[in-house]
């Protein structure tokens, strides 16, 4: 059977599974023709890896994948979790195994309380936490503008690394950007349009503050390009050629590199990602108490939940106990801040939500 990877985008990944029914692979050929335009790139790269992972499984074992068997989708939780698998990955597969039977219209195993019971043994004994990604927030940012020198490269890490903080853009927000998208004012400020999100399929778009200094990068960069329409960020190639659109693979190599640069822990860098600024940036507005609804808008978040799990550190700092031992002198070793270094003040400032002089 041809792999999903090599499947073109035009079929749907689970329309080859072996042992499915003409009516229901014309069933899924239907929809696919309607979901290609309705759901994004990353969405659709998901299902095809989701679909992949879980063939992988199914063939060895001569077990059908659509229509699959409640046993076998819980072997297969089984099986996730032996190999380390976190419980948000596992149930990410899920939903993609229940997609793909939704859209045969063939009954979903997911729901069998087999299943059911597979899933709630795996967070009796797996935690439901994730990883967080390290923040990239302003004072990281700042640095790198200070140091990184001349040169196109560093010119466009200025501009990508200013603009991902000033609009907390996703990176297929970020890499989405034209140069028709910036409205640059006289009074040096600028506004940013984010066409199409994660919570704004429908395009509606949404406008974001730059600041001056993100205007002034943006400049040095579209000058030094040579950009006078199309993608507003680029790849390079050979000695500072401007090639196409920045792809989005390459926003977390672009942070990486820059949490190098700005002297970041072998362990930290590992975990800088594409929402490593984004983060960041959630983490800076909450230490400065900007308030939550504020934060949510700036971040283009329909509920509070993810500003919350970015910024737990600096709320809890915020929280009623914090106060309380502030106000009991039980915090007193914070009159040792000022010892630490720059770069571990402004952490754990950050973290504390508090702005100290």
């Amino acid at each position: 059977m041809e792999s999903v990877e090599s499947l073109p985008e035009s079929v749907a990944p689970w329309v080859l599974a072996h042992g499915m029914s003409p009516v229901a692979a014309d069933r899924v050929r239907t929809w696919w023709e309607k979901a290609r335009r309705a759901y994004p790139a990353t969405t659709q790269r998901a299902w095809r890896f989701d679909w992949a992972v879980f063939l992988e499984y199914c063939r060895p074992l001569d077990r059908l994948p659509l229509p699959a068997s409640p046993e076998t989708v819980a072997g297969f939780i089984e099986a996730c979790r032996l190999a380390s698998k976190k419980p948000a990955t596992i149930q990410r597969y899920l939903s993609t195994i229940a997609l793909a039977h939704r859209v045969a219209k063939l009954e979903n195993p997911c729901t069998d309380e087999a299943v059911q019971l597979g899933l709630k043994g795996l967070y009796n004994v797996l935690s439901a936490r994730q990883r967080q990604a390290r923040a990239l927030g302003w004072a990281e940012i700042k640095k790198f503008i200070d140091t990184a020198g001349k040169g196109i490269r560093a010119d466009r890490e200025r501009a990508l690394l200013c603009v991902a903080y000033d609009t907390m853009a996703r990176r297929s927000e970020l890499v989405a950007l034209d140069l028709d998208d910036f409205d640059l004012l006289p009074d040096g400020t600028g506004r940013a349009l984010i066409r199409r999100s994660k919570t704004d399929q429908a395009g509606e778009g949404n406008t974001a503050y730059l600041s001056r200094e993100t205007v002034r990068c943006l400049k040095i960069w579209f000058e030094a390009a040579g950009i006078r329409d199309g993608a507003a960020f680029r790849r390079l190639i050979g000695r500072g050629q401007i090639g196409d659109r920045l792809h989005v693979d390459s926003v977390a190599e672009t942070f990486k590199r820059v949490a190098k640069w700005v002297g970041m822990a072998s362990e930290d860098i590992e975990r800088v990602s594409g929402h490593s600024i984004r983060v960041g940036a959630t983490q800076d507005l909450l230490a400065l108490n900007i308030d939550l609804a504020s934060v949510m808008q700036a971040g283009r978040w329909k509920t509070n939940r993810m500003p919350m799990r970015y910024g737990e550190h600096v709320l809890a700092a915020r929280g009623g106990m914090a106060r309380a031992a502030e106000a009991q002198g039980r915090d007193t070793g914070l009159r040792d801040v000022g010892r630490l270094s720059a770069a571990d003040r402004e952490t754990r400032v950050r973290h504390r939500g508090l702005m100290l002089l």
